[in-house]
């Protein structure tokens, strides 16, 4: 009889255990607001930022915005905006680049800036803003590094940054030291093959997702010792 019970309240849990695994999937953190995924600083005008939006949906980036300022020689002052149109699937990017660019950038732009735009070169920071919120942040305002952040390729000067796979989302503190090599790989100067497209790395489980399947599982070990001991 004890013996019955025993088996009765193991295969109860294991039950269990199948039904969650297979009829409840597990809560993943994704991304929740858009981010740099590249960042361009080649020669002459051979400028590009791409944007990766992971947030599950598409958006519409004039509705929502969104717009990228870009900071220069240290200053606290923007000193171009650009107004961010049309919109971005989920898991796909968005380029934005001068018209006057390599035409190997200006296949994979979605949006190009006239000729009286100025944009960055290595000493700049560079902000990626949903209205006044900033996002995500190349740089650090009020700083003028010299030549650059980092050290090349892995730098904000002549170089091409892709940011790591591992990254889920963007640096909204502007006012921190900025190191490239931490989320961001580095090639060397006009290095153009890898924009128009992201990855990032697979998701991990939401803890408290876990947390609450563990207590499940407890709680019915517990009900299948309250059976054992009758």
């Amino acid at each position: 009889m004890l013996a019955t019970q025993c088996l009765r309240g193991f295969f109860s849990v294991s039950v269990v255990m199948f039904a969650l695994a297979v009829l409840s999937p597990l809560a993943y953190a994704i991304p929740t607001e858009l981010f740099f995924s590249e960042y361009i600083e080649g020669t002459s005008s051979n400028k590009a930022l791409e944007i990766y939006n992971g947030t599950g949906s598409a958006i519409d980036l004039g509705t929502a915005g969104y717009n990228v300022q870009m900071f220069f020689n240290g200053n606290t002052s923007a000193g171009t905006t650009i107004n961010l149109t049309g919109t971005v699937s989920n898991n796909d990017v968005y380029v934005l680049a001068p018209s006057t660019a390599d035409v190997n950038i200006l296949l994979k732009t979605n949006q190009f800036t006239g000729v009286a735009v100025s944009w960055f070169t290595g000493n700049d920071t560079v902000v990626l803003r949903k209205g006044s919120t900033m996002i995500d942040v190349i740089g650090q305002i009020g700083v003028d590094p010299g030549t650059g952040w980092g050290t090349s390729p892995t730098g904000t000067a002549n170089a091409t940054l892709q940011r790591k796979s591992s990254i889920w989302g963007g640096d909204t503190n502007s006012a921190d030291a900025f190191d490239p090599s931490i989320e961001w790989n580095g090639f060397t100067q006009d290095t153009f093959g890898g924009l128009g497209t992201h990855s990032v790395a697979a998701p991990v489980p939401i803890p408290s997702t876990l947390l609450l399947l563990g207590s499940g599982l407890v709680g019915m070990v517990g009900i299948g010792r309250k059976r054992f001991k009758k």
